[in-house]
């Protein structure tokens, strides 16, 4: 059985499930602090190191795992050790009662496993699978223990028609050889775990550890269902591999596991994404969708406008899975792009991955950052002059290719065109523009009306660094940090956006003080990396300030009320329901330190009512510190209806208004057709920014069909109607 092959192991649970031969239980053959062979060898050992005949008498002994650096280890080795071969062998006696095994890898940095002479599995941040990993290797990137910080290991599960072509009646063997990211490396774990589902109730090896969860499977979910296939191959940081994606959105009821692909079925290609994300367990991934050529094939997805370049973000330290959404749901209603939303549930290769987020991947595009096509033959006259994208982010990374404006200034990095698309004309141009504009923030005539008022869509700076300070994020105007630009003719100006990457923001960080609910980012430095020195002159203006100061008080009364922030939060968590215990029971993280969290909570509600508290708190300090003295109201200047959210919905989306006095005020669900479904409020209510929930149910508490609605809202002097649609 080749290594492609064996890299769809990662299936843990229902696609791969034989009804007929399901587990009546698990348990465990082999233990990280057994007693395994070892060397640490200084030569490539023999090709047979691996197999089950091979003689390891001159090897040495020792209890696993064998390591440095963080206390989780049997066998300690030296520091700056760069690999560890390990053997261990087990023995079955009746393989038919195998039905499933799972191999659980605790590793820092990398492995490949090997049962009976043939690999399985190995680390994506070792060498491609086809080549032979030799003694010396390193890896490209850290990856860190789990077991130690009170995480369970990945899992890489085996069904039984693996079990039956990898291993046999009698003895067999589990080699492993791990690798360390180099010597000067401050740790190294290699702690592996090997267990059974045992189809009946025979007693053949010991009980599971404490830890140990049985795979998780379920039937039925209202979240849309994502099922990807990478045919064996293991998905790399780049380049992107072929895949299939099918997607279980049904327009009536809930998505169940085994009904056809109903949003999208058919081909993909696909990759890692993130920097520090990708050592996380649960990964980020990055997909394009293609057509049987491979060539882009421009699709919706889950109702978000046609496109091919999307992301399945992975939520790890945001236990609430909900801050980059919620902020994404904030620069929307603000007017300023940010990229859609849609939580789903993720099989990959047979493996239950728990919750992601469809999320469009942040390009040019007519229905993303909406600015002119620059062609590689565009350079010259006003052609060249736009549109751009540039990112402040980590540097030589990925993607990230720039230059430096100044020695002591960030990486202006090329995003559109693509570092490897953009030409020397347009390249030479954008560096020209940009080195126009700090000489400009560096003159004394910077905050003249032809100084960054004239240079910047103001607006848009506002909103950009309101959303960042709103959330302290500790990785604001230096990492995931966009500013782009037009042709000049269609406007001559640079913009800030769209917000990106949230997901340590709003009191989720343990360092930079931002955990704190008082101070601007803007009025220190979070962290030792520079960022450009313009942020800070533009945030110190009288002019800039003031004008952040108005603006303030205007979306403090309707888009940044505490009211519609809560109803946000209150709708995302309702509608994930039931896969918020599938999701932290495949990655139990609830109760346990995930870096950089600064607080750390049992239960998912904890996680909810601190990020409304924080941010309460959060609000009330700027409030002290913006609110313009002109006007303090909260109280809405005028009715208002605003956009439902989410929507598409299933089964609840939330409704916001606002009425800038008492009224007599009536919230109705009509059809299409104009047939009443559902009075959701008639009565008088008080002045303020307003919402309620609509569970998708009419007057009857019968569950409506899927289809467009419309609802409105009628006062003695006011009517608006909207549009909504219910997806099921």
């Amino acid at each position: 059985m080749t290594s492609t092959r064996l890299a769809t192991l990662l299936i843990v649970g229902l696609l791969f499930l034989n009804p007929l031969r399901s587990q009546d239980h698990w348990e465990t053959a082999i233990f990280a602090g057994d007693n395994w062979s070892y060397i640490i060898p200084s030569t490539e050992p023999s090709s047979d190191w691996n197999t089950v005949n091979f003689d390891d008498a001159d090897w040495s002994v020792g209890p696993g795992g064998f390591g440095y650096g963080d206390n989780d280890d049997g066998t300690t080795v030296d520091n700056g050790t760069i690999s560890v071969f390990m053997r261990r062998p087990f023995s079955i006696t009746e393989l038919t009662k195998l039905n499933k095994a799972i191999l659980h890898a605790d590793y820092d940095d990398g492995f490949v496993a090997f049962f009976n002479g043939v690999e399985v599995f190995r680390s994506s941040n070792l060498m491609d699978e086809d080549d032979t990993v030799p003694f010396d290797a390193t890896t490209n990137i850290d990856h860190e223990a789990q077991l130690y910080t009170g995480l369970i290991p990945e899992a890489f599960v085996m069904d039984s028609i693996d079990i039956a072509q990898l291993l046999s009646a009698g003895e067999n063997m589990l080699a492993i050889q791990v690798h360390n990211v180099g010597e000067t490396s401050s740790d190294m774990s290699s702690n592996f775990f090997f267990t059974f589902g045992i189809t009946d109730e025979s007693t053949f090896y010991d009980t599971p550890p404490d830890w140990f969860q049985p795979p998780v499977t379920f039937t039925e979910s209202n979240l849309p269902i994502f099922i990807i296939d990478t045919f064996g191959e293991e998905i790399p940081d780049d380049p992107r591999i072929p895949a299939h994606l099918g997607i279980i959105d049904n327009s009536i009821g809930l998505n169940h596991i085994n009904d056809p692909f109903t949003d999208y079925d058919g081909a993909i290609t696909i990759e890692r994404r993130g920097n520090s994300s990708q050592g996380q367990p649960k990964k980020p991934y990055r997909f394009e969708t293609v057509d049987a050529l491979g060539d882009n094939n421009n699709v919706s997805l889950l109702g978000m406008p046609e496109e091919n370049d999307w992301v399945l973000y992975a939520p790890w330290s945001d236990k609430t899975l909900i801050r980059n959404v919620l902020t994404y749901q904030l620069s929307n209603e603000m007017g300023w792009y940010a990229s859609r939303t849609r939580h789903c549930e993720l099989y990959l290769n047979g493996d239950y991955k728990g919750i992601y987020v469809l999320m469009e991947k942040i390009k040019r595009d007519q229905n993303r950052v909406n600015i002119s096509k620059l062609d590689p033959d565009e350079v010259e006259g006003d052609d060249l002059t736009g549109g751009y994208i540039l990112k402040f982010d980590w540097i030589w990374t990925g993607d990230n290719l720039g230059w430096f404006e100044s020695d002591e200034g960030s990486l202006y990095n090329y995003h559109y065109p693509k570092p490897d698309e953009i030409s020397s004309e347009q390249s030479d141009y954008i560096q020209q523009y940009i080195n126009n504009f700090e000489n400009m923030m560096m003159s004394n005539a910077y905050n003249e009306p032809q100084g960054y008022p004239f240079w910047l869509n103001m607006d848009s700076f506002i909103d950009y660094i309101m959303l960042q300070e709103l959330s302290k994020n500790v990785d604001a105007y230096r990492l995931s940090t966009y500013i782009y630009k037009d042709k000049h003719e269609t406007d001559h100006r640079l913009y800030a956006g769209p917000i990106w990457d949230i997901n340590h923001g709003f009191g989720n960080c343990d360092y930079g003080f931002t955990w704190l609910t008082n101070n601007w980012l803007l009025g220190y430095q979070a962290t030792d990396d520079p960022i450009a020195f313009w942020w800070h002159k533009l945030w110190n203006d009288d002019g800039f300030e003031d004008a952040f100061s108005q603006r303030y008080t205007e979306l403090r009364s309707t888009t940044l009320s505490l009211n519609h922030i809560y109803s946000i939060i209150d709708s995302v968590a309702n509608y994930l329901g039931p896969a918020i215990d599938r999701n932290f029971t495949r990655w139990p993280t609830l109760g346990t330190y995930v870096w950089p969290n600064y607080y750390v909570f049992d239960t998912y509600e904890e996680e909810i009512e601190y990020l409304k508290s924080w941010t309460a708190e959060r609000l009330q300090w700027m409030d002290q510190e913006m609110l313009s003295t002109a006007d303090v109201s909260f109280t809405p200047k005028e009715y208002r209806l605003y956009d439902a959210f989410p929507n598409p919905f299933n089964p609840t989306t939330t409704l916001r208004y606002d009425l800038p006095k008492n009224s007599m005020v009536t919230i109705t669900i009509y059809d299409m057709l104009g047939n009443r479904v559902k009075t959701l409020a008639n009565g008088i209510q008080e002045a303020g920014n307003t919402s309620i929930i609509w569970n998708g149910r009419d007057d009857g508490g019968e569950l409506v069909s899927t289809g467009v609605y419309i609802y409105k809202i009628q006062s003695e002097i006011f009517s608006q109607t909207k549009k909504m649609v219910l997806l099921k």
